[in-house]
């Protein structure tokens, strides 16, 4: 991953979390990301090779990141798939956030790499 996509992933993901000292609110964290990414063209469901055209990615952050991000995002969707006593869901925009039972959170937040968009993440 180049240097410019991971400031911009930074840049979109990383603030201050909320037991953070008050003098570093508004500025970047140092704490390390916890997640993966899924490379992928046309659709999430698609599973579709990346191409020069057609280069998308999901980010999935987990730990106190996550947990943060969905405290702040919700209430929880009724609707939701899967959605059950072990399994919630909240979501804002193209920013998705679920906390399962024996999983813990994660957030899923995709970006159309052509156009520079978000984009959804994941899917059900």
């Amino acid at each position: 991953m180049s240097a410019r996509l991971i400031s911009l992933i930074s840049a979109i993901l990383l603030y201050p979390v909320a037991q953070a000292a008050e003098e570093t609110q508004g500025r970047y964290m140092a704490t390390p990301l916890k997640g993966d990414y899924y490379l992928f063209g046309g659709t999430l469901g698609e599973k579709t090779l990346p191409t020069a055209k057609d280069r998308k990615l999901s980010f999935m952050v987990t730990g106190p990141l996550a947990k943060d991000l969905f405290e702040h995002i919700g209430p929880d969707l009724k609707d939701a798939c899967g959605a059950s006593p072990d399994h919630r869901e909240r979501n804002r925009g193209d920013l998705v956030c679920v906390w399962a039972k024996g999983d813990g959170y994660a957030c899923y937040i995709g970006l159309d790499v052509q156009t520079g968009k978000s984009i959804l993440g994941a899917i059900c």
